[in-house]
């Protein structure tokens, strides 16, 4: 796989009196995408920015030209795409292992008692 694109929109199908939509929750197919070190592109729905951060583009949500332009500076810039791979595996290692988030646990569990 070359990238991942996850371009979820929010859905105010589901709207409710106390919600504006379901929006991503998380998107789980990022953190594995960037654990194979493929880079990825993300709307800005949800949670997807803050899973993404800085390893790999986003854009907004129902924007198919700034989707298009997404995927092609990654084509265009294959050492950009490589750059991106290593950086999402490195954030996922760091964050989104059992290791890493049994860390963070323990880390709010010690806040707590403390």
């Amino acid at each position: 796989m070359n990238t991942l694109v996850l371009p979820s929109e929010t859905n105010n199908e589901f709207k409710t009196i106390t919600s504006v939509g379901w929006k991503e929750q998380f998107g789980h197919v990022l953190i594995e995408a960037m654990a194979c070190k493929v880079p990825v592109i993300g709307s800005n729905s949800g949670e997807i920015p803050h899973v993404i951060e800085n390893a790999g583009l986003i854009f907004p949500e129902g924007d198919a030209a700034t989707l298009a332009s997404c995927l092609l500076t990654l084509m265009e810039n294959p050492a950009l795409a490589r750059q991106l791979s290593e950086i999402g595996y490195e954030r996922v290692m760091l964050k989104y292992t059992n290791k890493a988030l049994a860390a963070q646990q323990w880390e709010f569990y010690q806040e707590l008692i403390n």
